[in-house]
């Protein structure tokens, strides 16, 4: 059995980490040392957990389909649904398990693979897709030996519940591949602020810039979004230099080109027996420099769980700093010291106590919102109904009434349904808004909530009640309509008499009364139905209005509520360590003096041994970043910069 070696960075980081763990037990901070348990336990796991992100539709899925040989694994034209990840691991066979969260506790479903779509995307069955947590997908693919792949929902900033999920994967996380394109814009805005959040929690990050194959300027997009990386990280140092440490290896992260359209044509060529060819598209598509970095990360991922708990121990540190500080305050024999400290409690307690009032004047302007969707449904059924009411006018024959009515109820549910998604879409936008901004203001994050666009209210079809006299025998009212007819007949007639005589009025006046009755009979049906239709699409559209507006009001409340309810727990917790804060520095002035000194010393004892602590742990943070970084050193060869059509 091979002894450990004692001054490996490993060895040296375990040891660290069970000593901040042990001083954190010492100082009664039992929440601490947790934390710092947690990170060290997965320590024995022995499958690398690699979180591939991105936002949508940068071919993040196409990719791992590509890496484990199975093009129609996973769903490539739709998003990941909210609150879930897809996991591949290998394993005997191919398999797919739905983990569920439900009431009654976690439930395990097996499913076909053909019917993954139902469960884990966007456009799948929103009945499937409810509780939903993971799919756990196994497959006999040599590249999965030690490795677990998890495909994670986008992290767009409109889908805020998406890229929550993904950075709680990141907890677990040993390593990052975030995908970008080369056939989209350049990285964007909120996918920079995603990789700083994401840098906190892992430190052994890859860049994968997918869909080389049609693209020239890939080599140019590349570089632009190197130059945005390196502009944010510069500015973000400059705001807080102390997010250096955590910033910086992100401009050291390999890029990694690749083109699974390549990598799908090579196996295409392979299966003709065109191992030349086969081999050549490989080669270009950049798969195997991916899978050698993949498999780099597998075997450093000690280094990279080492970073974590580095992390975790400085935060601890910083922790229990606040508290030795106010130790060796309480016990100076200068009282002005515990008056210093004191002030600065009360003023972080005033300083709440203003937060409380924004937080209800937040509250009752959030109210505002329930009246804002209203105005937004209407809007938005305004403008699916008006086509409609413009198409009715046009109508002018039964016929076309007839087919225009038989086709109106589905047509009206598809419109309804299609602008449900749009609807929520804009209720959403707006909601952000407004309660990312009320947590803002209270020093919060932005609090996770997503609306399923797939689950539309009930949508009835429309009814039509038709004119019941279209098909029977005609119904004459001779008031309303035999005498207008025979008023004109008498009319014509009479001009008629002048040159036939008084035979020809008796044969030509009642055929021309008949022929005008039946035509005037014909468009006062038409135009019945045509108000038959307008009246329905109308109780249609106004009734759908108000499930819409109701559903949404709920939605939005309940958004609210999770909001304001995070608030109120933020500003309870911070208000009992403040006052906790307070209570002990008074306590401690109250002291005799060789308590003070006792509690003085026991404070410069943990701040001294809390500093050498810090430094121990930013030199290790640097070791490992330099092992995590030195994975990557075998730089991935670039595609050919215009690589020939696929299927040559």
């Amino acid at each position: 059995m091979t002894t450990p070696d004692p001054n490996s960075p490993v060895t040296r980081l375990l040891r660290y980490a069970n000593e901040v763990h042990a001083l954190a037990g010492r100082c009664g901070r039992k929440d601490l040392a947790e934390v710092l348990a947690g990170c060290a336990a997965r320590w024995k796991h022995e499958c690398t957990d690699i979180v591939v992100a991105g936002a949508q539709k940068r071919g993040k899925s196409r990719l791992l389909n590509t890496l484990v040989g199975h093009p129609d694994l996973l769903p490539v034209d739709a998003d990941v649904a909210t609150d879930c990840f897809l996991s591949l691991r290998r394993g005997p066979r191919l398999t797919a398990v739905v983990h569920r969260s439900t009431d009654a506790g976690p439930v395990q479903t097996p499913i076909t693979i053909e019917s993954i779509p139902d469960y884990a995307s966007m456009r799948g069955d929103a009945g499937k897709r409810r509780d939903v947590v993971s799919v756990d997908i196994t497959l006999d693919n040599p590249l999965l030996d030690g490795l677990r792949l998890l495909d994670t929902p986008g992290v767009d900033s409109l889908t805020v519940g998406h890229r929550q999920v993904t950075v709680a994967m990141l907890q677990r996380a040993d390593a990052l591949l975030f995908a970008l394109s080369a056939q989209d814009q350049p990285v964007l805005r909120h996918e920079l602020e995603f990789l700083a959040e994401a840098a906190e929690r892992v430190q052994a990050i890859a860049f994968v810039l997918t869909k080389v194959e049609d693209s020239n300027n890939w080599r140019v997009l590349m570089e632009e979004n190197q130059a945005r990386l390196r502009t944010f990280v510069s500015q973000a140092v400059a705001e807080n230099p102390a997010r250096a440490a955590t910033l910086e290896p992100l401009l050291t992260a390999p890029w990694i080109p690749v083109s699974a359209k390549l990598a799908e044509a090579a196996e295409a060529k392979r299966r003709e027996g065109r191992q030349e060819r086969a081999d050549a598209l490989r080669a270009r598509s950049g798969m195997d420099a991916l899978e050698r970095h993949l498999r780099a990360f597998a075997e450093g991922r000690d280094f990279a769980r080492g970073a974590t708990v580095v992390s975790a121990a400085l935060s601890a540190l910083d922790s229990l700093a606040t508290t030795a500080q106010d130790d060796v305050a309480a016990g100076s024999d200068d009282s002005g010291d515990v008056a210093a400290r004191l002030a600065e409690v009360e003023a972080d307690l005033e300083g709440l106590s203003e937060l409380a009032a924004r937080r209800r004047a937040g509250a009752v302007a959030n109210t505002f919102l329930g009246r804002e969707v209203s105005g937004i449904v209407a809007a938005r059924v305004a403008e699916i109904r008006q086509p409609y009411e413009n198409s009715i006018t046009a109508l002018k024959k039964q016929d076309q009434l007839d087919r225009f009515t038989a086709e109106l109820p589905m047509s009206v549910q598809r419109s309804l349904e299609a602008a449900w998604s749009q609807i929520v879409y804009d209720v959403e936008v707006l909601a952000r808004k407004t309660l990312d901004a009320f947590a803002r203001d209270l020093g919060l994050d932005p609090v996770a909530f997503a609306a399923d666009r797939g689950a539309a209210p009930n949508v009835s079809q429309v009814q039509i009640r038709k004119d019941e006299s279209a098909d029977a025998p005609a119904q004459v009212d001779m008031i309303r309509d035999v005498l207008p007819s025979a008023s004109i007949g008498l009319s014509l007639g009479g001009f008629a008499a002048t040159l036939l005589g008084p035979v020809g009025f008796i044969l030509v006046a009642p055929a021309i009364g008949a022929a005008m009755f039946m035509g005037r009979r014909s468009m006062e049906k038409v135009q019945r139905n045509q108000s038959a239709i307008r009246t329905a699409l109308r109780d249609q559209f106004a009734a759908v209005s108000r499930e819409m507006t109701l559903d949404l009001e709920r939605m939005v409340a309940t958004w609210r509520v999770s909001v304001e309810q995070a608030a109120d727990e933020h500003l309870m917790r911070r208000r009992k360590e403040l006052e906790s804060r307070r209570a002990e520095l008074k306590a401690a002035s109250a002291r005799s003096e060789a308590e003070r000194k006792k509690a003085r010393e026991s404070g410069q004892d943990r701040i001294s041994a809390i500093n050498t602590l810090t430094r121990r742990g930013q030199e290790l943070r640097r070791e490992l970043a330099a092992a995590v970084a030195a994975l990557g050193a075998e730089r991935p060869a670039a595609p050919a910069a215009a690589p020939a059509p696929a299927g040559s």
